[in-house]
């Protein structure tokens, strides 16, 4: 009886282990049916696929690598960003299209002198202001009035119709009495847009601070610059500015600036002109210098060629260095032509 127990108990045992055993490829049948549909289901929907599609996801999945490689140090994606030097390029080729445009031209109609009105200290005739830069350019004038230094207004018109700009700024100031009567500090900043020409008008009580040179020097280093590149606002400013500058400067300071101003411009003009001016000196120097030693003789009428010579150079500002070595050259081809008096063919003649 015992016996038969164990054995019922063993068999139980074993029947379990069998099922168990039958269980376990039934199920790794079906793990590996599932997993052999769903790699059949893929390559179905992989199939299904175009080649234009199979080319945008290649994309994207480099697009996402180079994302993942900048963020963790990787510069792959660095290559489309613009360098320093690539941003500094451009900004040059900005700067050199800005540099190299054109004098804008007003498309406004002209008018006369006297039919200007001022209703404002920036009269735009020529419409070549933005509202911005208009106000810009009025807040710098009424500053300047409301320190007592001047009454200024600026004036664009597209042309004077062929009137001298001297003598159309002098009736547009006339007509509207810019100036205090007692003082007579009035200024006038006239741009004709299509003339190309501008002028600035100033009363008799500012001709000390702001002379003819001083204003000509202002306009050729301020404003026209500005111009020739269409910044007309810009220029303006820049030109205000100074005027300004020297409104509020005290009077023996600007004295010595403009002392220091002519000087200087007076050695340009001498050193440009003083190899032509030396250079007809010498012609002339020659040219007498050769009839000299043909009535004078060789020694004296080079001397005197040669002496004439260093004074009318010396006299001219020329230098003593460059007049020495040019009267030296002189005397030595004056001295080793010959000289002396010429013959007419007459005399006698003899024998013994």
């Amino acid at each position: 009886m015992m016996r038969m127990q164990k054995l019922k108990r063993s068999w139980s045992i074993l029947s379990i282990i069998g099922a168990t055993l039958l269980v376990t490829p039934i199920s790794f049948a079906v793990n590996g049916e599932a997993s052999s549909a769903a790699s059949s289901q893929s390559s179905q929907q992989l199939g299904d696929q175009s080649v234009e599609d199979m080319v945008a996801i290649a994309k994207a999945g480099q697009q996402n690598e180079a994302i993942n490689d900048a963020i963790f140090g990787n510069e792959a994606i660095t290559d489309n960003i613009p360098t320093l030097g690539e941003a500094s390029a451009e900004d040059s080729r900005s700067q050199s299209e800005v540099a190299t445009a054109e004098p804008r031209q007003s498309t406004a109609q002209g008018v006369d002198s006297d039919k200007l009105i001022l209703n404002s200290p920036v009269v735009d005739q020529a419409n070549i202001f933005t509202p911005q830069e208009k106000q810009l350019l009025t807040q710098r004038l009424r500053h300047i009035y409301d320190q007592g230094l001047a009454q200024a207004a600026l004036v664009t018109v597209p042309t004077t119709n062929g009137m001298d700009i001297f003598q159309y700024s002098l009736q547009v100031a006339e007509k509207w009495q810019l100036g205090n009567k007692d003082t007579d500090d009035g200024l006038l900043i006239l741009v004709a847009v299509n003339d190309r020409n501008i002028y600035i008008l100033s009363g008799y009580g500012l001709e000390g601070v702001l002379p003819d040179a001083a204003l000509n020097r202002i306009i050729d280093e301020e404003i026209t610059p500005s111009f020739k590149q269409g910044d007309y606002a810009g220029g303006l400013v820049k030109g205000i500015n100074r005027i300004e500058e020297r409104l509020v400067a005290d009077p023996d300071v600007l004295a010595q600036s403009d002392a220091l101003a002519k000087e200087r411009a007076q050695q340009q003009n001498q050193a440009v002109g003083d190899s032509p001016s030396l250079f007809g000196t010498f012609l002339i120097a020659l040219i007498f210098g050769m009839f000299l030693t043909s009535a004078l003789g060789r020694i004296l009428g080079s001397f005197l060629a040669t002496g004439g010579f260093a004074l009318m150079a010396l006299s001219a500002g020329a230098g003593l260095f460059t007049t020495i070595f040019m009267a030296i050259f002189l005397w030595l081809f004056l001295i080793s032509r010959g000289g002396g008096g010429g013959f007419g063919g007459g005399g006698a003649g003899g024998s013994w």
